[in-house]
């Protein structure tokens, strides 16, 4: 039964998050460990749902029911809706919380959007709420008044990227810069990095050249149409430390290349952007021989992980989801949960890098001075 009622949970939240506001979940009785019945959770049909009914809902719900709004631009961030609000559903219900979740969907990041959204969750009462803008919803967020009552929590957003902000915002995003100093400790002296040109590429290559004495061959990898051969014979590379600064798929080719034309670099390198069990799966062992990669991801809750992988979000390996997790640990229990460990400091998610070494089944930690 208790699978049950995460499947029937997991239906509500893919349905609710196609459309502009989302239905009401709650919990109330769940405990981890012991059996439950359908019954002890909200009654709600999902595809029939009057605003009367709903005034019903909100105006019926307890003092202790936690409220969470979550507003996005579906056309930017679309893809983390849906693992966003898993996230926080699996922390909620292993708390044993009753709650209310409601999504808020700007559709893009422009001003007028932006604002409606927010006046429509500060009417509906939210005063907590997990914002998954970039920088450009941030700055108009950043502008408006009215909102010191409301707690925004932005998954997204390192504090070091924006030059001010309100006291009632609270930043998630991890720092690639400290991601990158703690390679560059593992550094031959002699380097070249790959890249794929995007928004997180450019900016990934950007911190390299700044945190590299020698940052040496920088070669940009298509997103098709690569020559590789040509790239492999590349003469810079051999014996040089690789910073992979490329996706997942990509990473695995560039692995499998340097193995099949016998490029020996001292060592291979990579940010979170890599710190995926797919990449066990893409390559061979030989293929990740002295292969290093640094994560901001903090050990979790065996519970937590599980719920949030039944209901589709992966706090273990997928660094918005996690972020989303310090987050509504915090808007909920501020830094009083042992449950979490990353804290919030000075209004930033204070996030502990970790360097892993690439093994036969997965990551192992790498212990550092």
């Amino acid at each position: 039964m208790k699978n049950l009622l995460f499947i029937l949970l997991s239906c509500f939240l893919l349905i609710g998050c196609s459309v502009k506001k989302e239905v009401s979940v709650s919990n109330k009785t769940y405990n981890k460990g012991q059996s439950n019945s359908f019954e002890n959770a909200r009654n709600i049909n999902p595809f029939e749902k009057s605003e009367v009914q709903e005034e019903s809902i909100i105006s019926n719900l307890s003092s202790d029911t936690k409220r969470i709004a979550i507003i996005y631009p579906s056309t930017v961030v679309g893809r983390y809706a849906k693992s966003t609000m898993s996230t926080i559903s699996a922390f909620l219900i292993f708390n044993n919380t009753k709650f209310e979740l409601e999504s808020f969907d700007t559709y893009n990041e422009k001003r007028e959007n932006v604002i409606t959204q927010v006046e429509s969750l500060k009417d509906r009462g939210f005063d907590k709420v997990v914002a998954l803008f970039t920088k450009d919803g941030f700055d108009i967020l950043n502008t408006m008044g009215d909102i010191q009552g409301v707690k925004f929590y932005f998954p997204l957003i390192n504090k070091n990227e924006v030059m001010t902000f309100n006291s009632n915002f609270i930043f998630g995003g991890i720092s690639y810069e400290k991601q990158v100093a703690l390679l560059q400790k593992l550094s031959s002296g002699k380097n070249s990095m790959f890249y794929v040109k995007s928004y997180l590429g450019d900016k990934l290559k950007k911190i390299y050249e700044n945190s590299f004495a020698n940052p040496g061959a920088i070669i940009e990898i298509e997103r098709q149409n690569n020559k590789y051969k040509d790239i492999m014979e590349d003469e810079r590379i051999a014996g040089s430390t690789v910073v992979l600064n490329t996706p997942i798929v990509k990473t695995s080719i560039i692995l499998t290349q340097l193995t099949a034309y016998e490029v020996m670099p001292a060592k291979v390198l990579s940010t979170q952007l890599n710190y995926n069990p797919l990449l066990i799966k893409l390559t061979q062992a030989k293929d990740r021989e002295n292969f290093y990669v640094v994560s901001s991801i903090n050990k979790v809750d065996s519970f937590i992980e599980d719920y949030s992988n039944l209901l589709g979000a992966n706090v273990a390996y997928e660094w918005v989801d996690y972020s989303t997790l310090i987050g509504v640990n915090y808007l909920i229990n501020e830094n009083e949960s042992l449950v979490i460990k990353t804290k919030i400091i000075d209004n930033q998610a204070d996030y502990e890098e970790t360097l892993y070494k690439s093994t036969i089944y997965g990551f192992e930690k790498v212990l550092t001075n």
